[in-house]
């Protein structure tokens, strides 16, 4: 079983636009804030509306410079293993060989609806392309608010374990009814 290196688990976070109307303010980026200010978790938090866009910051963040980053947010509308980027969209494959091999280490978390609607296998094939210590998401539709603040929670966990499995027992203790609500997933090896 694989570890994380460290327990500080800084975040970056790419985020895309949640209505069409600009004047619209969704963002998880609140959230991100409060984490910083509260339990002093640090931040990258960029805006996406294009997949060029979300391929440009990915690519960026395997920089050797942001290795101390290693919680990557995605906080995307989404579909059936996929993210929806402005007008187009990323699946697990896509996702998987623009981060190819450069996760070691490192956690995914897909801030999205029905993303890890899929089966264990295409799971596992995400993990060994990527190297990710560890992927997470929701298997359903989910709320905006109650999603965030779960996201909220788990980015926290993930700041007090080294041990995924670690982290999916303390989860389940302490939050079983908002997990099965949500559909929340979480795979390593």
């Amino acid at each position: 079983m694989r570890i994380a290196q460290n327990f500080q688990k800084n975040v970056f976070c790419l985020e895309g636009e949640w209505e069409k109307d600009l004047r619209d303010k969704s963002s998880v980026s609140a959230a991100l804030e409060f984490l910083h200010s509260n339990c002093g978790i640090e931040y990258i938090h960029k805006n996406c509306g294009t997949v060029d866009n979300m391929k440009y910051y990915l690519k960026l963040w395997k920089k050797m410079q942001y290795k101390h980053y290693s919680i990557c947010y995605l906080a995307f509308h989404g579909k059936q293993e996929r993210i929806e980027v402005g007008d187009g969209s990323l699946n697990l494959d896509e996702l998987a060989e623009i981060l190819n091999g450069s996760c070691r280490n490192k956690i995914i978390h897909f801030g999205s609806c029905n993303t890890l609607d899929t089966d264990l296998r295409s799971v596992k094939k995400f993990l060994d392309t990527t190297k990710a210590l560890c992927v997470c998401g929701f298997k359903t539709d989910i709320d905006f608010v109650e999603s965030s603040v779960f996201d909220m929670l788990l980015l926290q966990k993930f700041q007090n374990y080294k041990d995924m499995s670690a982290v999916e027992r303390d989860l389940n203790k302490n939050y079983r009814k908002l997990i099965r609500k949500l559909d929340f997933r979480i795979h390593y090896n």
